[in-house]
Formats: structure tokens, sequence, C-alpha cells
């Protein structure tokens, strides 16, 4: 039986044939707040009761104004303690400016951010500024709208974290999930530099997950999943980001350093955060045996 839903009340994301298992997400529409294309994708901002504003990119949603700040403190948080003293600090992606946000907690010397589309990032600030809370005018940041593969590969040893907000494996982001863009940024980071990669529900843990693993263990001396929660994503399964590292390996870092670190750079907005503890970011790195790599 096939049914059957009004696009002016339901917003239906997109299915990926032949890369993620065969399921879409429905949410309501309350509020249309943005329809259009730029120059390399759909982008749609609408509000649905329950989860809020919401960000769609080619039909695949990037956030929930309910649950966002769970992504984007658990893909800059555990990153940054995991190095001892970054310094320089990247996102390719993240347009919204959630991630910006949240490293900017940090005391980090520079903040570079690059987006190959522009136009998320303006209609991002006009109708979403809940994300990035100011952070696009941090001083410590440069801007770019380029090609986040050809930047990383002309900056060589040069960032200490780096963080790939990536969309999913089709459109404009399918080439940040190749061997070649993962052997960039392993070439772009310091010889202790750790990065973090925007991966996929747990539920293609075979599908997608440990392909992934597989490439970036030809680089890293160090590959660990990262579990968090998303209810806006993938019928609200467990996600999942890859923690890699050169030297030293964030699985083994343990609860007092974490905490040491935590309270040490981040001060009083460590009580600030709504999902990210220490104790988190512990218990985020400890696997269930059908998903350890």
């Amino acid at each position: 039986m096939k049914i059957c839903f009004d696009p002016k009340e339901w917003f239906v994301e997109a299915a990926f044939p032949g890369i993620r298992r065969c399921k879409r997400d429905i949410f309501g529409l309350k509020k249309e707040i943005f329809k259009g294309k730029s120059k390399f994708q759909d982008i749609h901002i609408f509000e649905s009761p329950g989860f809020g504003k919401m960000l769609s990119l080619d039909g695949i949603i990037q956030f929930s104004q309910s649950d966002e700040f769970i992504y984007h403190e658990m893909i800059v948080h555990p990153l940054l303690i995991s190095h001892k003293n970054p310094k320089r600090f990247l996102v390719v992606g993240g347009g919204d400016g959630g991630v910006l946000r949240e490293a900017s907690k940090h005391p980090l010397d520079e903040l570079y951010m690059v987006d190959i589309d522009q136009e998320v990032v303006k209609l991002s600030r006009k109708y979403l500024p809940f994300v990035s809370r100011g952070s696009f005018k941090d001083k410590r940041l440069n801007l770019l709208f380029a090609d986040g593969k050809n930047f990383i590969k002309e900056n060589k040893d040069f960032f200490d974290a780096i963080v790939v907000d990536s969309t999913d494996p089709v459109g404009p982001g399918k080439a940040l999930f190749e061997l070649n863009f993962y052997k960039s940024v392993y070439e772009a980071l310091r010889k202790d530099g750790v990065a973090v990669f925007q991966l996929g529900p747990f539920l293609d843990f075979d599908l997608i997950i440990k392909g992934i693993a597989g490439k970036l263990k030809k680089l890293f001396e160090f590959v660990s999943p990262l579990r968090l929660p998303m209810p806006s994503y993938s019928s609200g399964c467990e996600y999942c980001f890859l923690l890699a590292a050169k030297t030293t390996d964030p699985a083994e870092i343990n609860i007092k350093e974490i905490t040491r670190r935590a309270r040490q750079r981040l001060d009083e907005k460590l009580s600030a955060l709504k999902y990210y503890s220490p104790e988190i970011h512990h218990a985020s790195l400890i696997m269930p045996r059908i998903w350890q790599l």
C-alpha cells in the first residue's frame, strides 16, 4: 500500500538508494521559512512541531533546533580536549556556525572555516542565528568560501585539530569521504594532530562506518568511534563520529585528565554546556562489541 504525504503539511526526508538503509523520516511542517536553491544544493528551512526550526540540504536533515547542541558539542569538545594544547583549528563545512560556536569557547589562537556554499552561511545567519550565536564575528576567525578539499591540500602541517562537518556522501559532500581527502587531512595536521569526521547512524556500521574507519586506519595511528544520540537523524538511532589521532589514543585518556583539561580550558563555560561533560566524553568512546573496530 502506497502512502502519500501532502508536501504542504509534511517534510519527507530523502533516501539514499544503495548507500543508506531503506528508510525515510517524516516531519510535520508547521511553518515554511525558506525554500530555494544555491549554486551547489537545495536548501530548505522550516519549523516542525517538537523539533523547532530545521535545516535540510538536498532533502537531508542537517539539524533541528531541539537537538543541534548535542551534535555540535560532541563534534568539537571531545576532539579539542583530546589534544594536549590545540592552537589552530579548522572546520570544513559547518556553514550553520554551530561548530564555530563551540570551538570559540576554547582558548585557541586561530579559527579557520572553509565552506563551499556561501548561501548556507548567509541563510543560517539570517534565519537560524541561535546556532552560530555571533561566532562568525569572532576576531580569531578566518572564513573562506572555497572547496575544502583543495584548501586542505594547500595547507600541510598547519592545524592542530580539524573537524570535517560534511553533509552525507552525496552531492558536494561526496568527495569528503574518499581516501585522497583523508590523506590530505592527515597531512594538514601537525605531528600530534587530531581530527573528527561526521559519519552516520550506527545502523549503517557495516555499510558505511567500518569502511571509512578502514580508510582512516591506513593513515592515522588511532581511530575511535564516538557515540551520541540524535533524535532528528536516522529514525532517532545512535549516531557516529570518527575521532582520529596521530600520536595519542583519545580512547585511552582517563576521566581525571579529561576533567582537568575541560575545566582548565572551558572554565565556567563547561557548566553551561547542555550535553557535553567529561563523563559523557569518556562514556561516548566506549563501544558495545558489535560496534568495535
